[in-house]
Parts: C-alpha cells; structure tokens; sequence
C-alpha cells in the first residue's frame, strides 16, 4: 500500500494559456497525444505573453454527468500559467481556474505509475468535475524523485 501526501489547500484564481484536446484518457494513452501536446506547448512556450513561473499544468475538464470511464472524451488542457490572457495565440486557449478549496494529493515517482495515485483518489474521494496537475518540471517527469501535485475539488 503506497501512502500520499494529501493536504487541504485554498487556491486563488489562476488564469492558463495553453493548448486542449478533447479526447478519451485511453485514446490520449494509447496516441500518446498528451506527450506530444506537453512537448508541443514547451517549444512554443516562449509565445505564452505574461507567463508566472516555469512550471506547467495539465487541466482534466470531466463530463458534468458524472459517468466517466476511460473511454469518455473529456477535455484535456495544457497550459502555462499568465498574469494577464490580454494575449493569446491564436491557435490556444485560456482556460480560468476558480478560487476554492482543494485537496491536493502529491504523486511522487514516475508519471508513468501515477494511476495507483488516481486509484487512490478515485476511492477516497469519488467523481469530481475537474483534475489539476502541475508539473513543476517536465523533463523529470520519469525520475524516480519526480513530484507531481494534483489537486480535486472539495
């Protein structure tokens, strides 16, 4: 049994710029589209006007039915933070994050074995609208000592 680092966090509102899919998370695993998509926004990265940081996140929008499966499309968002979506390329998206209450789950080792984490969230705390991923560092993503911090509404 693998234990997490879970706290209970309030956010502020947050404001991306990115680009989205919209896509089944078995489709996105089996094209590896995400990947691509992640590289993609990293090349292009200095196109994103007004970026906050380095790091970047991945937005997971769930159907507002609640039936999700792997085989559901939902939308998938890769985004920098801004300070400001005054400019946005034309082929991205803004994506505007609300103020709330979170649970944030922290998912230590490698990207590749973060379903155990998601089975964990799924257990404790069931269907959810949304998932918040932020990558601090996409280039270590694989590394045994890589972080990645999600975040579920409460």
């Amino acid at each position: 049994m693998s234990s997490y680092l879970v706290d209970v966090v309030d956010r502020n509102e947050i404001h991306l710029v990115g680009l989205s899919i919209v896509e089944s998370l078995n489709k996105v695993m089996e094209t590896k589209i995400g990947g691509q998509l992640r590289e993609e926004l990293e090349r292009r990265q200095s196109e994103v006007a007004n970026r906050v940081g380095s790091g970047m996140y991945l937005i997971q929008v769930y159907p507002m039915d609640g039936h999700w499966t792997p085989d559901v499309p939902y939308r998938h968002i890769f985004a920098y933070e801004v300070d400001s979506l005054a400019r946005i390329p034309a082929d991205m998206v803004s994506y505007t994050l609300p103020a709330g209450r979170f649970i944030k789950v922290v998912h230590k080792g490698a990207e590749s074995r973060i379903g155990k984490t998601y089975d964990f969230i799924n257990e404790t705390y069931g269907a959810r609208p949304i998932d918040i991923e932020y990558w601090s560092d996409i280039h270590a993503l694989e590394n045994e000592d890589s972080q990645i911090d999600i975040y579920v509404p409460r």
